[in-house]
């Protein structure tokens, strides 16, 4: 169970649902062809999730010292795993999502595409070891990383089929999948300066940089809030404008993802408490969460 938790499983999971929606309701309802059996499609999410879990192990390992200020009671390297054996285990799982991807790129003929899995290991690595002390570059990182779960399937998906007479169809459904990586990636970024508000103490006494330290905890979010509106009303208006004749998608849009928006924008121009940005923190999660889920019901031309 420890070792459960050190891999972060709700996130992991997170990122299977994110898979399988796509490849299992989204992309059946589109013209494009499909390239992956099924046991490829196993080996495709075994390799993203181990992968995301490593992230994850090797994130924890050298946040200790930031983890110990900020988060105490949920530290679990040095406390129930010891350094070496967590460092082990990541190592394990690393290899063995590398080796999947390899085994998977093969197999549908494109060895390139194995490459993906070799430098996002890479990138999870150097983001956990130095970038993430940089300023806004380590939230930018992580967050495209984590836009590229559902690129990596549509890639996996539509790449090695394309040919000359359904080449439209494939960039169609590719294109489609592209704008809800960017939501993704434009959710997480919000969230991840949100959990720098969080963590100012930890990360000021592990000299890292975040836009809170070098703005000031209400400066930062009052700069988080103007983002916030801008990105609700990009929403808003490719909402009116591609799901105005399915009205499903367009009032889920506008509940479930823009409403719980807004008012994250609207609390951060007076949020102080770090359990305030905990429940914002935890409501973008939840957005996310349910722009995963609309990638199989949302409808829109691109």
């Amino acid at each position: 169970m420890k070792y459960l938790k050190l891999m972060r499983w709700p996130n992991v999971l997170m990122t299977l649902i994110t898979q399988v929606i796509i490849i299992y309701v989204y992309l059946p309802q589109t013209n494009a062809i499909l390239s992956l059996a099924h046991w490829q499609v196993l080996l495709l999410l075994s390799s993203t999730a181990l992968l995301t879990a490593s992230g994850n192990v090797i994130n924890d390992i050298y946040d200790v010292s930031t983890d110990i200020i900020n988060k105490p009671d949920k530290v679990l390297v040095g406390k129930s795993i010891t350094e070496k054996k967590a460092f082990t285990f990541y190592m394990v799982i690393t290899s063995i999502s590398v080796g999947f991807g390899f085994i998977l790129a093969n197999s549908v003929e494109k060895p390139a595409l194995a490459g993906l899995f070799i430098g996002i290991a890479f990138l999870l690595y150097t983001y956990a070891t130095t970038l993430k002390k940089m300023l806004l570059v380590g939230n930018i990182l992580i967050s495209i990383l984590v836009g590229s779960v559902v690129l990596i399937t549509a890639l996996f998906e539509l790449f090695p089929s394309i040919t000359e007479f359904n080449k439209a169809y494939q960039l169609e459904a590719l294109l489609h999948l592209t704008v809800f990586a960017i939501f993704a990636i434009c959710v997480n970024l919000l969230r991840e300066w949100i959990k720098d508000c969080q963590d100012m103490k930890g990360d000021h006494a592990s000299g890292r940089s975040s836009l809170p330290l070098l703005l000031g905890k209400k400066r930062a979010a009052q700069a988080m809030a103007i983002y916030t509106l801008i990105l609700v009303v990009i929403i808003g208006y490719l909402t009116t404008m591609e799901l105005n004749t399915d009205p499903i998608s367009l009032y889920g849009s506008l509940f479930l993802i823009m409403a719980p928006l807004l008012y994250v924008a609207l609390r951060l121009f007076n949020v102080d408490s770090v359990k305030e940005f905990g429940i914002l923190s935890l409501l973008c999660k939840v957005v996310l969460f349910v722009g995963i889920i609309g990638i199989g019901f949302i409808k829109f031309t691109v």
